[in-house]
């Protein structure tokens, strides 16, 4: 049912195939897939990819062992404002990955799990443009923003979102979850896993 309500909604040509058919499956697990991305300009259309990091989230368990940190191979000119956020510097990235090995890296270790991260629309734009080029298709996935849970949680206790910080680190700060490393893919992908993990108490937002 799932497969057919997505067969609906996007062109046939952006649904995953082949290798990649079982993205659109449904998912009857109990993990959560939470990633960040860092690019060259903060402009999805843009944007080079620089970094991806991904963790699996079960139940109040971070899998950091088990972790996805790329660093990709790119010689792409990077917006000096974004050099002092994430530190990735032209240098750094010649020891990275190739790009269409960091897609793929990726793409084995999301599975069709559900997708969750900090402003994740920005990411899902940005991963869908390679995705898009290499394959042929759009990530499925279910996505989840954790501002978004954050909000809803607020609102049940009669608290407007205009009264709430919801930048990262407002987000934080109010949960009380400690801020690992930012602007690092992993680091951040880090504290959005707690964020998430306190927000649902453990569990997937129904």
């Amino acid at each position: 049912m799932l497969r057919r309500w997505i067969e609906e909604r996007l062109p046939r040509r952006m649904l995953p195939e082949g290798r990649w058919s079982h993205l659109a499956d449904p998912y009857d697990g109990d993990e959560v897939v939470v990633l960040d991305c860092e690019t060259s300009v903060f402009d999805k259309k843009r944007g080079e990819l620089l970094s991806v990091a991904a963790v699996r989230v079960r139940g109040n368990q971070i899998r950091l062992t088990e972790a996805l940190d790329l660093t990709i191979r790119s010689d792409a000119v990077t917006d000096p404002k974004a050099v002092r956020v994430h530190y990735l510097r032209r240098e750094d990235r010649m020891e990275g990955v190739a790009l269409a090995e960091a897609i793929e890296k990726l793409l084995d270790f999301i599975g069709n799990r559900p997708i969750c991260g900090f402003y994740i629309e920005y990411d899902r734009a940005i991963l869908n443009r390679y995705i898009r080029e290499l394959y042929n298709f759009k990530l499925p996935n279910r996505f989840i923003e954790v501002s978004e849970i954050y909000v809803k949680s607020k609102r049940r206790h009669h608290i407007h979102e205009v009264h709430l910080d919801l930048t990262f680190e407002g987000l934080a700060r109010d949960l009380q979850v400690p801020i690992v490393e930012r602007h690092t893919a992993l680091g951040d992908v880090i504290s959005t896993a707690l964020m998430y993990i306190k927000l649902t108490g453990f569990g997937p937002p129904r």
